[in-house]
């Protein structure tokens, strides 16, 4: 008799999870995708934009030497030229596009510059022409933001 409660508590004890403990388990699943994709959206989204930026700043660099090259041998323009633009964003092998530039025509440097790359859009501004850069992206002018 005995051997047959054995059986019994064996048997009940191999039959799986009940629907309860597995309602329970998809529970704490849903809850832990809910907290965690609204993050890691949030992180894609700064990565995207931190890309953006860098790449932005290599068009700059690329327009800005053609802009000077062409102020040395004596141009002044106003605005990037359609001829620059396609230069310089081969020449930094960008991603993306750039929208406009405004030449400072005394010093040659570039004041506005426009950039866009997919849903992106990075733009730099400079107040006053050759004024002082400082270091920190979020104060040296750039802005980045999702269309």
């Amino acid at each position: 008799m005995q051997g047959n409660r054995r059986m019994d508590k064996v048997r009940k004890y191999d039959q799986g999870f009940t629907l309860i403990e597995m309602i329970v388990v998809l529970v704490i699943m849903a809850t832990l995708a809910a907290i965690m994709v609204p993050s890691m959206v949030g992180w894609i989204d700064r990565a995207k934009e931190k890309q953006v930026l860098i790449q932005a700043r290599n068009v700059y660099m690329a327009a800005q030497t053609i802009v000077l090259e062409d102020y040395a041998n004596g141009e002044t323009l106003d605005e990037l030229t359609t001829d620059q633009m396609v230069e310089a964003e081969e020449l930094s092998l960008c991603n993306g596009t750039i929208a406009s530039g405004v030449i400072d025509e005394d010093s040659g440097v570039i004041v506005d510059f426009l950039y866009e790359e997919g849903d992106y859009s990075a733009s730099y501004h400079e107040e006053d022409s050759g004024a002082s850069k400082k270091a920190d992206s979020s104060e040296s002018g750039w802005t980045v933001w999702k269309n």
